[in-house]
């Protein structure tokens, strides 16, 4: 076995990687490379993958949360392919990442992943807990009905808005999320990295705008072929209660389905009682849970 720094060569690789980790990910390798490419130096990430027999079979990566004013914030996330585990892959990557989280001054770390009992069980017994769950869910967007919105508001497609506009109503509703970390510190240069991401599909995320042409409500979609994953859906507080987050998320559903999406899968923490419940509404079902597990370094 080799453990080495990813290059972008991998990128094909730790793709097929992590979708073979969890199926409703939607993520690709030039997604993948964009990431890399775009990385914050602040950030402080280390980005490593394992080879045996002749390939790619695990990668893992590290870095600060450039998301929050919390001192010594940190993320960890190792995924080995299932016919490689139990060899001591996993615990030599993790033991590198942790390694590094603490030359960086990083003091928690949290690792986010698709819930099993072999996860569950192979992170407790490394000094990881669960932090935070909730289920992770799908819907055929092809049964979605229109979106409907009250006077004075009209859904566009994020392609018809500066993506500036959409930074300031994400912002301000991202200090709302339930969440192990605080996102307190959303910078606009993180924010476009994200905007410009390849798997990002901005025809089909959605802006719902006031009459004066704010964003006040919105949701973003990643696709790739016939699988969608959502992004952050939110609402600027002054705005809730009036249905606009389901009108945003109808918008995005039906549009991802007229350009051949069959499936679209999302997850919400148990405490997010209100994007649960509309999710709940447009049809989404449970097929597995996603969870938010943490360790002091």
């Amino acid at each position: 076995m080799l453990i080495r720094e990813t290059e972008d060569g991998d990128a094909e690789a730790v793709a097929q990687l992590l979708l073979a980790a969890d199926d409703a990910r939607v993520i690709s390798a030039d997604g993948i490379r964009h990431m890399r490419r775009t990385q914050p130096e602040r950030a402080r990430m280390i980005d490593l993958v394992a080879e045996a027999g002749g390939g790619v079979v695990a990668s893992g990566r590290a870095g600060l949360d450039t998301w929050t004013k919390t001192e010594g914030a940190a993320w960890a996330f190792v995924t080995v392919e299932e016919t490689y585990r139990r060899r001591g892959i996993g615990d030599e990557l993790g033991r590198r990442l942790l390694d590094h989280l603490g030359e960086i001054s990083a003091t928690k770390a949290t690792s986010f992943f698709r819930w099993t009992e072999e996860g569950e069980r192979w992170a407790n017994a490394r000094g990881w807990s669960r932090l935070l769950g909730g289920p992770l869910i799908a819907v055929d967007p092809r049964i979605v009905p229109e979106p409907s919105l009250p006077a004075g508001y009209r859904c566009v497609p994020m392609t018809e808005v500066a993506p500036e506009a959409v930074y300031e109503a994400v912002k301000t509703t991202a200090l709302d999320e339930p969440g192990p970390v605080r996102h307190d510190d959303i910078r606009l240069d993180d924010f476009l990295r994200d905007w410009n991401e390849p798997d990002v599909d901005l025809e089909s995320s959605t802006a719902v705008l006031d009459e004066d042409g704010n964003v006040v409500a919105f949701t973003f979609l990643n696709v790739a072929g016939e699988r969608a994953q959502h992004g952050f859906t939110g609402t600027v507080r002054e705005h809730r209660g009036r249905g606009l987050a389901t009108a945003a998320k109808r918008r995005a559903l039906r549009t991802a389905a007229a350009r051949g999406v069959t499936r679209v899968t999302t997850s919400n923490a148990e405490e997010n009682a209100a994007i649960r419940a509309i999710n709940r509404g447009l049809g989404f079902e449970p097929i597995g849970e996603h969870v938010i597990f943490g360790r002091d370094l």
